[in-house]
């Protein structure tokens, strides 16, 4: 099978080729939010570079959030437009999940976060079963204060991935490199194959809360009232 999986969540962004299981090309870019100008061109240099046809395309793979909403729309909306241009199947990954397989052979807890504004993080907790990160409870959403709380209750180690890495400090958490703290393409590959997609749909944003436009747009009209 092969599969194009596409990340762009946050302010890093990834594309990436598998086939057969095998990672073909990976790209990789974290210069800031500049999707919307660089998700295609990065998406047509990995398929001339790896020699890929795009028309032997089963599959895309893409994160749909939580993250930042500008950056998951991007991706979103490119994977739909490609899914359907190719008429192939798509499948929706949870960011903090492609994030936490990062760390797929650490034996404890592994929380990923992504930046949710205004001091606030989206958290995935997961442990390892050595195929896969498995969620030991629901995402959400936490200030770097509860994050830090939570952290210091847990009684096995723990490994803090994505954005709260600058503004948790706990000791005896373990902290990733930077080369491991950014989400990856091809995790988001190796999920997708795992989770599979036997039918056509489209891929759908996962935002977890209100934008803030949407906020200050409420906000606005209440005053009004």
């Amino acid at each position: 099978m092969n599969i194009l999986a596409i990340d762009t969540s946050s302010s890093s962004m990834s594309v990436c080729v598998m086939s057969e299981g095998v990672i073909k090309g990976e790209i990789n870019l974290n210069n800031g939010l500049v999707h919307s100008t660089t998700l295609m061109p990065c998406i047509e240099d990995l398929f001339k570079v790896i020699n890929f046809d795009k028309k032997t395309l089963d599959m895309i793979a893409v994160c749909v959030g939580p993250g930042s909403f500008t950056g998951i729309r991007i991706g979103v909306a490119t994977a739909n437009a490609m899914s359907m241009a190719f008429n192939i199947p798509i499948v929706s990954v949870i960011t903090l999940d492609a994030l936490a397989m990062n760390f797929l052979y650490f034996d404890g807890i592994i929380i990923s976060t992504v930046d949710a504004q205004r001091d606030n993080f989206y958290v995935g907790v997961y442990k390892s079963d050595g195929n896969r990160v498995v969620p030991v409870r629901e995402n959400e959403i936490m200030s770097d204060e509860e994050l830090t709380e939570y952290i210091l209750s847990l009684r096995d180690k723990v490994i803090l991935s994505g954005d709260a890495v600058e503004s948790v400090n706990v000791n005896g958490c373990i902290f990733p490199n930077t080369a491991n703290n950014f989400i990856r393409a091809s995790n988001v590959a190796v999920i997708g194959e795992i989770i599979g997609a036997k039918d056509k749909n489209f891929a759908n944003p996962v935002y977890m809360r209100k934008s803030q436009a949407e906020i200050v747009y409420e906000q606005k009209h209440k005053d009004i009232e």
